[in-house]
């Protein structure tokens, strides 16, 4: 089978996650979301260790490659994919007090800011399993190791480890909570029972289209890297690391003397560099790969 082939069939599996209502009715698909999110975690560590020890070994070269101004912009455009990987545990904290009014009864628990571990706390269970892969997949795979690890496990088409391995590790869930809510908010009555016959036709209609477009796009262009790069660049690191900071000084005016306002305000520059920077990197990645593969590659 092709990459096209299969990424159809994902989208087909989303065009029935997609019609869950609300974020209130995501708790038990994140559940399985994140029991398939450690089972993947663990799978492509123990593989990685088992790869690295075993005859069939790569050689390991862990110098980075390639030209100097491919390093650089490279390294903007990794920022930009890291700040989408762990940007997305923001999205709870920031839409409960903008629940729309139809959900209004189904309010979710109030945001944790309230503790000052809150950002650890959002943070780990991502940050753990994914930086154990990754060091696990550098350490087996060195500078060859691809953007997805699991490509690394077959060579020539060979599976380099047990095959039952790579078939627990390619299971994967995602929702598209943000964007139908977008969609929702422009399109279904609020007025209404978001159960109504109305309602359920414009949701089963609007949020399929969606899935049907996205699954297109990401068929025809099969470099998932550059996508989250500039999804990071222009949506996650300004919503996690920019908007905060200054809202923050914004609504609580703490003196301009104060290590808390130049904290904010030394972050949010920093960070206006990077998002910056990481646009212009992920665009150009965009452009390099748009001229290396073709429209639905098998990569």
């Amino acid at each position: 089978m092709q990459l096209y082939q299969f990424v159809a069939i994902f989208g087909i599996l989303m065009l029935v996650f997609v019609q869950i209502p609300s974020f209130h009715s995501l708790r038990h698909v994140n559940l399985i979301s994140l029991v398939l999110c450690l089972a993947y975690s663990a799978c492509a560590t123990a593989g990685s260790i088992y790869i690295g020890h075993s005859t069939n070994a790569p050689e390991k070269v862990y110098s980075v490659s390639g030209h100097r101004q491919d390093r650089i912009f490279g390294s903007f455009n990794a920022i930009s994919i890291i700040a989408t990987t762990y940007g997305n545990g923001i999205i709870p904290e920031i839409q409960d007090p903008n629940i729309p009014p139809r959900f209004r009864h189904q309010r979710l628990r109030q945001p944790t800011l309230e503790s000052p571990l809150w950002p650890f706390q959002a943070a780990s269970p991502q940050v753990v399993p994914s930086a154990i892969v990754a060091i696990s997949g550098y350490w087996a795979f060195g500078n060859q190791a691809q953007v997805t690890v699991l490509s690394n496990f077959l060579v020539d088409g060979k599976p380099l480890l047990p095959t039952w391995v790579l078939l627990i590790a390619a299971v994967a869930s995602v929702n598209l909570q943000p964007t139908n809510e977008v969609l929702e908010r422009k399109f279904v009555d609020p007025k209404i029972d978001q159960f109504s016959i109305g309602n359920t036709v414009r949701r089963l209609v609007f949020r399929s289209l969606s899935v049907v477009i996205a699954t297109t796009v990401a068929a025809m262009f099969p470099f998932f890297g550059d996508i989250n790069a500039v999804i990071g660049a222009f949506g996650c690191i300004p919503l996690d690391f920019i908007l905060p900071m200054i809202f923050y000084n914004v609504t609580f005016k703490p003196s301009k003397n104060s290590l808390i306002f130049w904290g904010n305000t030394a972050i949010a520059s920093i960070y206006s560099a990077l998002g910056a920077l990481g646009a212009i990197s992920s665009n150009r990645q965009i452009v390099l790969d748009a001229n290396k593969y073709s429209f639905f590659a098998n990569i």
